[in-house]
């Protein structure tokens, strides 16, 4: 789906869902939706698992239980101030990619556009190569939020939680879709 951000010139919102035929009647002719896949690793992260289900269920704007875990999280377990985790909230509580069309000539950079390119360019969106794993720790473990003055910097990182240290290498691209060969 898309959306126009906020009213933002340039600026769309996307989010994705998976959806089965729902099997009350008439059989098969609505969808439900049973899994939202915009963010990926953000309910792994911040969530209990017994509350994946009605997240992904939920509509990807209007998840109070996602952002109230993302915040309660990120204050207790992380260790973070009252600040990153509120820039935190605003980033990932809504399961929605933002891409800055009027960015032209910028390859696209998960969380970019939310963070002013501190995870690579400001288009936003989310890059074949992206390491959305390392960029997701990298926000609630690393300096994402403070180096680009979004939070005040907490001193509370965790270096070492930054990275799963696995990247994007491996694969091979083509030129049509779904663009990813077989690993090599």
């Amino acid at each position: 789906m898309l959306a126009p951000a906020g009213g933002a010139p340039g600026k769309i919102s996307v989010w994705a869902s998976a959806s089965v035929k729902d099997p009350s009647p008439p059989a098969g002719a609505n969808y439900v939706q049973i899994e939202r896949l915009a963010r990926p690793a953000v309910k792994e992260i911040f969530e209990s698992f017994d509350n994946h289900d009605k997240s992904n269920r939920s509509t990807p704007t209007n998840d109070a239980a996602l952002s109230d875990a993302i915040v309660g999280f990120t204050t207790t377990a992380a260790g973070r101030s009252a600040k990153t985790a509120g820039v935190l909230k605003a980033l990932l509580g809504v399961d929605e990619m933002l891409a800055d069309l009027s960015r032209t000539g910028v390859k696209a950079a998960y969380l970019g556009s939310e963070t002013g390119g501190a995870t690579g360019s400001t288009f936003g969106g989310r890059g074949l190569t992206d390491d959305v794993m390392d960029i997701s720790l990298g926000a609630v473990f690393g300096n994402t939020v403070s180096a680009p003055k979004l939070a005040p910097d907490d001193g509370k990182e965790s270096k070492c939680l930054t990275t799963d240290n696995i990247g994007p290498q491996g694969h091979h691209f083509t030129d049509a879709f779904p663009y990813l060969g077989e690993p090599s």
